[in-house]
């Protein structure tokens, strides 16, 4: 179920000391799905690693060529290639938990499975599992998993996770940081200094709610505190803004609770 606070209304008649008008400010920052991104760049400094440690190299074959014994027999006229500097690990599998986890995040990060949906989707994983064990072909689905050999060399792994990497940095750091609301004493500011652009709002019958969690997405993506926050102002002219991947959104809705029941003293 969704969390929704209202807050306290400006005609209380409850005065605060000076010192709870001077708390510290509350920021929030509505982050992009770029930021569960992070375990494909881990995962990727990690397989690279491995690559590493491996101690393989890559080499060309060219068509033609067949295996006899423990040699590889070229066609006449063809050249055998290696490459001493290039890295490849042996181990067929790193490439292949590589880019199961890049699918696994892709598809949390923007497919909306939220509520009774993300049950359906948990209850339907169980479900083939279930069938899977009940008719013990367990052993044909590991099977058919050992086929997909996927070789990724080392430099292809550092390419990507460097370059996610970067992009995640720049885009949780910098460019979701342009963009935020400012939580004090009796108003709620929101600035964007992409467009120079700020506006006020008094917290008289304004709402917040926190929405469902979606398990991977919030929950181990999210660091178990990520949400999406939505704010309903109050007055003729009511508008509603959305917040989406706000990191610790349930405790951060706390925290405003009690620092917008202090209003400034005149």
């Amino acid at each position: 179920m969704s969390t929704q606070v209202t807050p306290r209304p400006a005609a209380v008649e409850a005065r605060v000391s000076p010192s709870d008008v001077a708390q510290p400010d509350i920021k929030i920052y509505s982050h992009s799905p770029i930021f569960y991104w992070w375990p494909i760049w881990l995962i990727g400094f990690c397989m690279a690693l491995l690559t590493y440690f491996d101690g393989g190299h890559a080499a060309y074959v060219p068509a033609g060529t067949v295996v006899e014994g423990n040699k590889l027999v070229a066609p006449d006229d063809a050249v055998l290639l290696f490459t001493p500097t290039e890295r490849i690990a042996q181990n067929p599998y790193l490439g292949t938990v590589f880019f199961f986890a890049l699918l696994i995040v892709f598809v949390s990060s923007y497919v909306q499975t939220r509520g009774l949906w993300e049950w359906i989707a948990i209850l339907t994983i169980a479900l083939v599992i279930s069938l899977i064990s009940a008719f013990g072909i367990w052993g044909q689905v590991l099977s058919w998993f050992t086929l997909i050999h996927i070789h990724v060399n080392l430099a292809g792994y550092l390419f990507l996770s460097f370059g996610l990497l970067a992009i995640w940095l720049a885009s949780t750091f910098i460019f979701d940081r342009r963009t935020y609301i400012i939580f004090s004493a009796g108003q709620v500011r929101v600035l964007d200094h992409i467009g120079a652009s700020e506006k006020v709002y008094d917290v008289t019958n304004m709402t917040f709610q926190v929405q469902p969690n979606i398990l991977i997405r919030h929950r181990i993506l999210g660091f178990w505190g990520a949400g999406d926050l939505i704010i309903s102002t109050g007055g003729p002219h009511a508008e509603v803004m959305e917040w989406p991947n706000v990191l610790f959104a349930r405790s951060r809705i706390k925290q405003i609770q009690e620092r917008l029941k202090s209003r400034e003293v005149v």
